[in-house]
């Protein structure tokens, strides 16, 4: 989070919240059983979403669901427990298609179109991206 913003939620509401949707969502947490890589990748995931629930951009809701309100603007973002049906969605996407396929998880994961998350700022996608990687990890 950036110095120059004042938080809105503070660092321990902010990790309560995460651990929360950790939780709710049995996210695979444990960095005792993480190889170097995946700890790092996770310690960035983690400090993405508790910078944005900081920013009070990302609030986990009464399931234990994150809601995003994305910084570009555009109607808040649920991110649903994915199911079999949301890794199905991959299905038929080409290989070296990363995105298509990516915004394929994503789409079917918050009830939204594809083209929402192809048309979205990087900054908004990159906390998007993070949720899907943690729920894949």
């Amino acid at each position: 989070m950036s110095e120059q913003t004042e938080p809105k939620v503070s660092q321990e509401v902010a990790d309560a919240e995460f651990d929360r949707f950790a939780e709710a969502m049995d996210l695979d947490v444990d960095t005792s059983r993480m190889d170097t890589e995946d700890v790092e990748t996770f310690k960035t995931s983690r400090r993405r979403v508790t910078d944005a629930i900081m920013r009070g951009s990302l609030a986990i809701d009464d399931a234990g669901q994150p809601v995003y309100q994305p910084l570009a603007g555009g109607d808040a973002i649920t991110f649903y427990e994915p199911t079999g049906a949301t890794f199905m969605a991959m299905d038929g996407k080409k290989k070296d298609h990363d995105f298509e396929r990516t915004f394929s998880l994503l789409a079917d994961m918050t009830r939204q179109l594809p083209k929402r998350f192809a048309t979205m700022k990087q900054r908004d996608l990159k906390l998007c991206r993070t949720i899907l990687g943690l729920f894949l990890g």
